[in-house]
């Protein structure tokens, strides 16, 4: 069971930042005891706040993550490591000849991409978008994503609020380019993306549509 720390720091996640009443609110709690939980998480430096002012009335408070709050969520560098290790394992010099170093780590992240399909394969076949969606949603979370999907008409949206390769992503934007790229090749249709956490949104949003692929 989680605790009403770990509760908070996920709703801020979510929220990209929150007050103390919408958290009194959301978790059923006194405002004053959510003040002395938000208290110690500042005091671990996971919290931060900053005055934020109003058309009316006072200011207040608004609370949201700092990067140490950031890295308690899960990260899998470690992931990429081991599809970066196995793809240069396998590269051919003719592959890499000729190539700029952008060039070379763009092959590399396709190499990567494709594999990672080649997991997800099996689950793919004979589905339809829906059910793409949904399960790229739940490959999303297994692998420490906060993923949720929803649909409108004939249009899919999945909101991811973790990045779990953040710091890598932050400083090397392929990678977010190679998984997009890999969100496409799951869900069998292009797959675009209305705005990045890397970008300073607290969440990523990836849009589908139904129609020729």
């Amino acid at each position: 069971m989680h605790s009403t720390k770990d509760n908070i720091l996920a709703h801020l996640k979510r929220s990209g930042g929150s007050t103390v009443d919408a958290l009194a609110l959301e978790f059923g709690l006194a405002r004053m005891t959510v003040r002395q939980h938000l208290s110690g998480l500042e005091r671990d430096g996971l919290v931060a706040s900053r005055e934020e002012r109003r058309r009316t009335g006072r200011p207040h408070l608004l609370f949201s993550l700092t990067a140490g709050g950031e890295e308690r969520f899960p990260k899998r560098y470690d992931r990429l490591a081991d599809l970066a290790l196995q793809e240069v394992a396998l590269l051919e010099a003719d592959e890499i000849a000729g190539l700029g170093p952008d060039e070379k780590k763009r092959l590399l992240l396709e190499k990567m991409a494709e594999r990672v399909y080649r997991e997800h394969e099996g689950t793919m076949r004979d589905k339809g978008l829906k059910e793409r969606v949904v399960a790229v949603a739940e490959i999303l979370r297994e692998e420490g994503g906060f993923a949720d999907w929803k649909a409108e008409g004939q249009q899919y949206e999945i909101v991811d609020y973790n990045c779990v390769y953040r710091t890598v992503a932050d400083s090397h934007r392929d990678v977010c380019d190679w998984h997009l790229s890999l969100l496409s090749r799951l869900l069998g249709k292009e797959t675009n993306c209305s705005q990045f956490i890397t970008e300073g949104a607290h969440c990523c949003r990836f849009v589908v549509k139904e129609g020729p692929s």
